[in-house]
């Protein structure tokens, strides 16, 4: 269906348009798995201490979320001859490509001291970009469409994108790299063309998803457009403190993202010295995208029935569940097929339960609209963005000091090689019981999340109401 009024009360969007802007979270997604192997980067080819990287990481994040409101800000009273969102959009991704590309061809020439300033610095340009484009991710959300039964179309494109790009990722650097390296996935060469290939796929996402909202990326999508409350620095704090569901939100979202990191900061080590066996990991993502897809997919269906917010918790509640089995049945070279099942069921469920996230978001900015008559996404999206890094931050700490605590920390690891029982049931640890809690830590909040279907329609009432009487 076409473009309608902002004086209607439904806003939908062409299919094609949720289509390509869900690029937008692929291109930021493709640069997180590829600094999804920073931490493996750092210690096993630059030969950095895991914990020192990871306090870094922790540290330097923690500072970024300073700028994170000043962003948001800078969005939100953002209006120009190319929008609100695609400046944003665009800008951010050079900065994200540009970086994690530097840190990947790190000089081998440098000192341990210059190896560890060298990676700090430009992992530090990588979060400010990654702010850029994330925050706009969720923030254009309410100006695509405020169709409820709309909304979680954009998760189920998202979805898929981010199945496929799980399941090619490790195929393409562990599968069909490593073995044409001299030192396999320990090569430096390996990941400075990884790093090439990777930046040429998240620079084609985001232009694909500035196609997507150009013609929705308008004043008159803006909320009230001209006629809306005037937007402060200040709201930042206001929105946090006052927001209910943002809270909540906030809570469910940041913890399954740090289940995400944790798992991603270790599956190459589940593979390769759990399983002893690197390249399986490449056929498993491949065998495995289309039932992860499936699985999906039935969920975000079923979300277009039930609001946003029963979706969640069931996708929440399943991944709680099959994380906690994952490590009791444990992972071993002699019968890895019950783990890698219940690991594709287990895909599905977070896809869901993280996926919705974003068009929750939506919702929770026009809560704002509803409650205070300002349109603010960016500060929304900013706040998000801030625990997003803090948390996906904390991951890599986390990892640094599980490997510190069995002996690891500045050992390189071995491919395919047994590095001791100690060490296994580390990696299980991070890859099964942290995302366990992180997913029970969103089923709670999801308790107080008060935004229904059913309110949501009410809310949407209202601020058509209130376009058509300022319009």
């Amino acid at each position: 269906m076409g473009n309608q009024g902002n004086t209607n009360s439904i806003n939908h969007a062409k299919t094609w348009q949720i289509a390509f802007f869900a690029f937008n979270n692929t291109a930021t997604n493709v640069a997180t798995t590829m600094m999804g192997y920073y931490a493996f980067f750092t210690q096993n080819v630059l030969m950095l201490s895991a914990v020192v990287v990871g306090l870094i990481a922790t540290s330097m994040r923690i500072f970024d979320g300073i700028t994170d409101p000043i962003i948001g800000y800078m969005i939100d009273k953002t209006d120009g001859k190319f929008g609100k969102f695609r400046p944003f959009m665009v800008m951010g991704n050079i900065v994200i490509v540009l970086s994690f590309i530097a840190i990947f061809w790190c000089p081998a020439s440098l000192s341990e001291t210059g190896r560890y300033i060298y990676t700090t610095i430009f992992y530090i340009l990588y979060i400010l970009g990654y702010t850029f484009q994330t925050a706009v991710t969720k923030a254009a959300q309410p100006i695509l469409t405020n169709d409820p039964k709309q909304r979680p179309v954009f998760s189920m494109f998202d979805a898929t994108y981010n199945a496929i790009l799980m399941a090619v990722s490790p195929l393409i650097i562990n599968t069909f790299m490593a073995p044409h390296y001299a030192e396999s996935i320990n090569d430096p060469m390996l990941w400075r063309h990884a790093s090439l290939i990777f930046a040429a796929a998240s620079l084609a996402f985001t232009t694909l998803a500035v196609i997507g909202i150009w013609e929705k990326d308008r004043t008159e999508f803006f909320g009230y457009g001209k006629n809306g409350e005037r937007v402060r620095l200040s709201d930042c704090w206001k929105v946090l403190k006052d927001n209910q569901p943002l809270q909540m939100l906030i809570i469910g979202a940041s913890t399954d993202k740090l289940a995400m990191m944790m798992r991603l900061g270790v599956t190459t080590y589940l593979f390769s010295n759990l399983f002893l066996n690197l390249s399986l990991q490449g056929i498993y993502s491949t065998a495995t995208v289309i039932p992860t897809i499936l699985v999906a997919m039935v969920g975000m269906a079923w979300s277009r029935k039930v609001g946003l917010k029963k979706a969640t918790v069931l996708g929440a509640a399943g991944g709680c569940v099959l994380s906690l089995v994952m490590f009791i049945v444990g992972a071993t070279p002699k019968n890895p097929i019950p783990f890698l099942v219940m690991l594709c069921v287990y895909s599905g469920c977070f896809q869901i339960s993280g996926g919705l996230a974003i068009p929750m978001v939506a919702d929770c900015a026009d809560y704002e609209l509803y409650r205070t008559g300002k349109f603010v996404p960016g500060i929304m999206g900013t706040l998000f963005s801030f625990v997003d890094k803090l948390i996906s931050s904390l991951s890599t700490m986390l990892v640094g000091f599980a490997m510190a605590a069995v002996g690891m920390s500045n050992t390189q690891i071995i491919p395919n090689t047994f590095m001791g029982d100690s060490f296994n049931r580390m990696i299980l640890v991070c890859f099964c019981l942290v995302p366990c809690l992180g997913h029970l830590a969103t089923l709670i909040a999801m308790k107080f999340y008060p935004l229904t279907t059913e309110r949501m329609a009410q809310i949407q009432e209202a601020i058509a109401e209130k376009k058509k009487n300022l319009a």
